[in-house]
């Protein structure tokens, strides 16, 4: 810095830039006059110019007209004399004047006498005319004037004109360069040479002579500014002396404060917290680089108001602190505010690693300037926040953790507990009273009053697994067991606890745990597990009712064969009594294990109840016969079961399995004793007043089945859930519960009620009333006196070769034409080959390759009207209304007997609208 102004010392003025050799004012005042004179001049040799060729032009159109009018009157007696030598002479001696371009004469009648005209390429003026005689037009004259001799003279008059411009303009550039050199540019040479003394610091005086007062003027005018110059100069130098001293002690302070700039740097970027100092209007005017752990910078903050980075909840209390700082009334000390998250002013994004929503403990004191009349001036605030936020999430979170262990304790019901391993002092908390149903004064008892309200076995389990945790072997206490409640039952209990607290030996001293009441849950386990027992019950019968269902499958055909033929049989030996007598017991057979058959399907929800008009006394006498066999000798049966005490509308079927499910039931009571059973039937009047007391059953005349056992009886608990599905008495493996509610069901559909009396010790006896039709008439015969027959021709179709012959022969002994095959297939190409050839045709449900709906479906794609009878054992597929949208006439269930057979076959033939 010294020598810098040392320079300026030596140099008081910087060097000036050379003078510059391109314009002066001389040479822009010669150019400018000369400009001017040229331009009068350009302009007065135009205007000059355009009125000399306007003349021409004039002066050339006078002398056309003048050529025009000789020739006119030359010519005119030559025309009409018709002269051609003298024309030729006139025009000839008329063209060799150079002015003459063109010219052409022609008579009246176009006849050209004379026409000639110049190779030259200038512009010609022409003139046509008539050349007359008297008033008679007696030819044409054509006449054009040559005018480059008019432009040659202009020209002259061009270059004279710029000739004269060039001399006058040179002898006028050299006057005034005289004129200027003298009176203007030597002045101007001086006064430029005193500046440049001035600039190189030559104060002193100069006596400038000059003719003309503006310059001697100016000259003045130097001579002052140089004195002035001189003086101010002299005090500058003297001023630059002390400047340097000064900049030398500035330099040593300014190199001190940069020190301590450094030194306060570095601690407030060391330091975690944000230092910040404010205006006067709470705008940032410095923020330490800890403000970037939050998202923004230090140089977005200046000038920008706090309040936009402060949460809104917040808003009041920093604006009345502020309020307060600048009266000076207080300092801001430990105030918890939530600033710089994503609610703030932000015009870039938040970095990942930004808090969200920081809580700063904020410390503040004003700033303060003595004003001129000794007042204190606010200027602004500085202060220091702390990031406080981990400290508060750990407090929330500590917080939120005792309300989600009280919200969870109070949910699950649990209880807490405490015992000092040392005195055996046992403390609980409320809940635990409610839990156990005991008072405090009950549980001050310590662990013997747990320990007398559990069996020994518990109490010694307890006792085995506290050990183990306590001697370090287990990680924690955890046991299940019953308690007796106030109330004096057995609940469920389930605790855990833990070691918390040790001795300075290290030996454990408290212990803290829950418990929970577990009772309903054991409830539910074991319902859970009865349900899971009772889905394997059903997943078993689901299984035997599939292999059933195969069973009944195949043995209808078997009884389809054997009914086929046994009725074939009848129907050829009518006059045999003794082979009639054979024929009909085979059929009865056949009819009762078709009627097993369709028990097995209704079994297996394959088969659908029909109730006909019956006589039950018949099945129950059979059901008799049949227990016989399959009970011990030591259970003697009494049957009671008289003929013809009314007619039933009821499923024979389940009428058996009634019977069947009481009798075994009854049985099963005194399979270990003996004993007697009694199976009777007898009628039952029941009046209004009897009606009301038996379970509302309506009025009128009933069958009363009874079974009586002189077996173990049941209790009244037993008698209440006997008709619950699944329930039963019986050992694992001996019952599935399911035989009394299958009976109450059945009795149910039958309109009909079941009542149980039984005493411990002494037996039971189960009544079943059945209503009795008022009209016995409904019952219908199973046999006719004779068959409907016909002559159509039928297709057979079955798979088995067996049931195709028999159905084939009894439609032949019914006088129809059939047609038997065992594959659908084959059966289908047979229709195809001839379509109108058949009228019927009847087919198995169940076939390989193709199903009967299947083959029914593609015959009547052929032939729409052909009639389909469809036979089936069982089937999950097809019932009646799904047979009849199929357009299928009938369904005929297995095994078919002749009469069903030949009554279907006329209903569908003569009634073709019928369906199903």
């Amino acid at each position: 810095m010294p020598e810098a102004i040392s320079r300026k010392d030596t140099e008081p003025f910087p060097p000036q830039p050379k003078r510059r050799q391109g314009r002066t004012l001389s040479r822009d005042l010669i150019v400018s006059i000369l400009v001017v004179v040229a331009t009068v001049f350009a302009m007065v040799v135009s205007f000059t110019y355009g009125y000399m060729s306007h003349k021409a032009e004039l002066q050339s159109a006078e002398t056309l007209k003048s050529f025009s009018d000789y020739l006119q009157d030359s010519l005119e007696l030559s025309l009409w004399n018709i002269d051609e030598e003298g024309i030729q002479k006139i025009c000839n001696s008329f063209f060799e004047n150079d002015l003459v371009e063109k010219l052409k004469v022609t008579d009246h009648e176009g006849t050209v006498f004379f026409e000639r005209h110049r190779d030259n390429l200038a512009r010609a003026l022409e003139e046509r005319a008539d050349i007359m005689h008297g008033e008679t037009v007696v030819g044409h004259l054509e006449i054009a004037l040559n005018q480059q001799g008019f432009r040659e003279t202009q020209h002259q008059l061009m270059w004279f004109s710029l000739i004269t411009l060039a001399a006058v303009t040179l002898v006028l550039l050299v006057t005034l360069r005289i004129v200027l050199k003298v009176f203007l540019i030597s002045p101007l040479d001086q006064l430029i040479l005193r500046t440049e003394q001035i600039s190189k610091g030559e104060y002193d005086f100069v006596d400038f002579q000059a003719p003309q007062l503006e310059i001697r003027t100016i000259a003045s005018r130097f001579n002052t500014m140089a004195d002035r110059i001189r003086r101010r100069e002299k005090s500058l130098r003297e001023v630059n002396r002390r400047l340097e001293k000064e900049i030398v002690e500035h330099r040593d302070a300014e190199s001190a404060l940069l020190s301590s700039q450094q030194e306060l740097d570095s601690i407030i970027r060391s330091t975690p917290d944000v230092i910040y100092r404010l205006d006067t209007m709470g705008r940032f005017t410095f923020v330490s680089d800890a403000i970037r752990r939050y998202g923004v910078t230090p140089e977005e903050l200046i000038g920008r108001p706090f309040l936009e980075y402060i949460h809104e909840d917040d808003w009041e209390i920093a604006r009345y602190r502020i309020s307060e700082r600048r009266t000076g009334a207080r300092s801001t000390q430990r105030l918890a505010i939530h600033a710089f998250g994503d609610y703030g002013n932000r015009e870039q994004a938040d970095p990942p690693s930004a808090q969200r929503d920081p809580v700063f403990l904020v410390d503040a004191e004003g700033l303060y300037v003595s004003g001129e009349s000794g007042l204190k001036v606010f200027v602004g605030t500085q202060g220091i926040a702390r990031d406080i936020t981990e400290q508060r999430q750990n407090e929330s979170a500590r917080m939120e953790s005792e309300d989600r262990l009280l919200l969870a304790l109070d949910v699950s019901g649990a209880g807490i507990w405490q015992l000092d391993l040392k005195t055996r002092s046992f403390r609980v908390d409320e809940r635990i009273y409610t839990l156990l149903g005991y008072s405090e004064s009950d549980l001050a008892e310590d662990l013997d009053f747990i320990r007398k309200k559990t069996s020994p076995e518990t109490w010694q389990e307890i006792e085995l697994k506290f050990s183990r945790h306590v001697t370090g072997h287990a990680p924690m206490f955890d046991h299940e067991f019953k308690l007796q409640s106030s109330q004096g039952q057995w609940k469920w209990f389930h605790t855990k606890a833990k070691v918390v607290r040790y001795d300075k030996d290290g030996q454990p001293e408290t212990m803290v745990g829950i418990i929970i009441d577990t009772s309903e849950r054991k409830e539910y386990e074991a319902e859970r597990e009865h349900l899971e027992l009772k889905l394997q019950q059903a997943q078993k019968m689901e299984a035997i009712g599939t292999l059933a269902g195969g069973i009944a499958h195949d043995f209808n055909n078997i009884l389809g064969a054997i009914l086929g033929y046994s009725q074939l049989t009848q129907m050829h030996t009518a006059d045999n009594v003794r082979v009639q007598g054979y024929v009909s017991n085979i059929f009865k057979a056949s009819e009762r294990a078709k009627g097993l058959v369709e028990q097995i399907l209704t079994f297996t929800r394959q088969g659908k109840s029909q109730k006909v008009p019956c006589d039950i006394a018949i099945v129950l006498k059979e059901v008799v016969k049949l227990l016989r066999a399959s009970i011990p000798s030591t259970i003697e049966i009494v049957q009671k079961i008289p003929s013809s005490l009314g007619t039933v509308m009821a499923d024979q079927t389940q009428i058996h399995q009634v019977l069947m499910n009481l009798c075994t039931n009854a049985a099963h009571a005194m399979e270990a004793s003996g004993g007697k059973l009694t199976v009777s039937l007898e009628n039952r009047l029941m009046e209004d007043n009897t009606a009301a007391s038996d379970n509302d059953l309506p009025p009128g005349r009933y069958l009363q089945l009874s079974v009586e056992d002189t077996g173990s009886g049941m209790e009244k608990s037993v008698m209440d859930r006997i008709f619950d599905p699944y329930y039963t008495t019986k050992s694992v493996g001996e019952g599935t519960g399911m035989g009394l509610a299958t009976v109450h069901g059945i009795v149910n559909d039958h309109h009909g009620r079941i009542f149980v009396d039984s005493v411990p010790g002494e037996g039971s006896v189960f009544r079943v009333l059945f209503p009795v039709l008022e009209n016995p008439a409904e019952a219908v015969s199973s046999q006719p006196a004779a068959y409907p027959r016909g002559t159509e021709r039928i297709l057979f179709v079955d798979d088995e070769e067996l049931l195709v012959k028999v159905g084939v022969e009894m439609l032949s002994d019914l006088g129809y034409d059939a047609v038997g095959t065992t594959h659908a297939s084959q059966a289908l190409e047979t229709f195809k080959s001839q379509p109108d050839g058949f009228d019927l045709i009847i087919t198995d449900m169940t076939m390989p390759g193709m199903t009967g709906d299947q083959l029914a479906a593609q015959i009547l794609h052929h032939r729409i009207d052909i009639p389909i009878i469809i036979c089936t054992g069982f089937s999950k597929r097809l019932s009646s209304d799904v047979a009849s949208s199929l357009g299928i006439r009938a369904l005929l269930m297995k095994p078919v007997t002749v009469q069903e057979l030949s009554q279907t076959i006329r209903d569908v033939l003569d009634h073709p609208g019928a369906r199903g």
